[in-house]
């Protein structure tokens, strides 16, 4: 089964949630892999205390970018005036192309009366799976500065996910989406089986997390909450499960020992395994694991 754990914001605590729900399961429960689907800011692999063992790694190129020969170039200047995304600048009289901008669609090429402008593809990002020193095995979707295309990314890490599962006689996947709903968080719920979202009491986030369950639905994926931080100063929501209308798991506390595990880059239930944090999440994974996954 997929378990796709993601946020309708940042910082809501889901990498969190998803690095000790996949090491309750690899402890507690059976075999598990783990997906960092987070392709523009991956850190599960640090959550779940870095890399034990690289187990492999494999460029991925998926994006196109302009190239101009300066033979050909008449300087005319046309591609400048094609480009909507701002990738051409002139620097000393010629068009040079800012590759992090381009998109790759070829208005400039199209419209260059001189035929100097061509597309060649770029690696895009890395697809890596290690097993981390806790003992779970992730595979990581990691996107190059001004990369394109993470949803593909993503895709390729859950297909290699998938391998290494039926490779380890892992039954689960645990997907750590991106924030937002965009690219790479459709592509983590394409295919899934549960989302679990992870919000805290604030505005934002319940209004983050309504955008995401509406995307859920639309790709009929189960949807679960879990409240982090709920007893936070600043908290004003009385009662998520009214409010995003699915079933909520169970509720976090805010606490130090939270802060200290990700220093230490430990998961919680490894690093203070038996603290009040530690112990209402395996009150929360152990009864999704019993009444969800059995």
């Amino acid at each position: 089964m997929e378990i796709v754990v993601a946020s309708g914001k940042g910082g809501t605590g889901k990498t969190f949630v998803a690095a000790n729900l996949a090491y309750y399961m690899k402890t507690s429960v059976e075999p598990v892999v783990a997906v960092d689907a987070d392709a523009e800011a991956p850190d599960l692999l640090l959550t779940l205390g870095g890399s034990g063992e690289e187990l492999f790694e494999k460029p991925v190129s998926a994006s196109r970018k302009a190239s101009i020969d300066y033979n050909k170039c008449t300087q005319c200047l046309k591609c400048l005036d094609a480009c909507r995304f701002y990738a051409l600048r002139v620097i000393e009289g010629k068009p040079f192309v800012i590759e992090e901008y381009c998109e790759g669609c070829n208005a400039c090429g199209i419209v260059c009366p001189a035929n100097c402008i061509s597309l060649y593809v770029k690696e895009t990002g890395i697809v890596r799976a290690d097993v981390s020193r806790s003992g779970v095995p992730v595979v990581t979707a990691d996107l190059d500065v001004g990369g394109r295309n993470s949803g593909e990314l993503v895709f390729l890490a859950k297909s290699e996910a998938y391998a290494l599962s039926r490779e380890l006689k892992a039954k689960h996947v645990v997907v750590d989406a991106a924030a937002g709903i965009g690219c790479p968080v459709i592509s983590s719920l394409a295919g899934a089986h549960v989302l679990i979202t992870v919000v805290e009491p604030t505005p934002p986030s319940i209004s983050g997390a309504k955008r995401l369950l509406e995307v859920a639905e639309k790709m009929r994926v189960k949807p679960f909450a879990v409240l982090n931080k709920f007893d936070m100063p600043s908290s004003r929501i009385d009662d998520p499960a009214r409010e995003l209308g699915v079933e909520v798991l169970g509720k976090i506390p805010y606490h130090r020992s939270v802060v200290e595990a990700y220093v230490n880059m430990k998961p919680l239930l490894a690093y203070a395994p038996d603290g009040e944090v530690s112990k209402r999440l395996k009150e929360i994974f152990n009864y999704f694991v019993e009444s969800v996954l059995r």
